[in-house]
């Protein structure tokens, strides 16, 4: 009986645990929102190429409120000015299109940094 309840609590508890956690978008959402006209990665990019940056974008992508993303700059060193250049812009990005900033995680490194996130 004492096993039987354990599971019981444990099982309830699981149960909880995962109510919690946000609904998954689909690809195409969360592709539509990133990437729609004018999204927030087109903009990025737009900014960066103009601004004379060479850069790759990953994205790692779990819900509209947990964006992960690393920006590695191919033509410059990614000291702490020139990341902080860059994200100024994203910051100045987001906020004028009415993003919550809290949803993004985002890294500037260069082309000798690991594949860390």
């Amino acid at each position: 009986m004492i096993v039987g309840t354990f599971f019981f609590i444990n099982n309830s508890l699981f149960k909880e645990k995962f109510s919690e956690i946000p609904s998954i978008v689909s690809s195409e959402e969360m592709e539509n929102f990133l990437y729609r006209d004018p999204g927030i990665i087109n903009q990025m990019q737009n900014e960066l190429s103009g601004r004379g940056y060479e850069y790759r974008i990953l994205i790692a992508a779990y819900s509209k409120e947990n964006i992960q993303m690393k920006i590695i700059l191919l033509n410059k060193e990614a000291t702490e000015l020139e990341q902080n250049r860059v994200k100024s812009i994203f910051h100045e990005l987001v906020e004028k299109s009415n993003l919550n900033l809290k949803s993004f995680t985002l890294k500037v490194n260069d082309s000798y940094d690991g594949p860390d996130w």
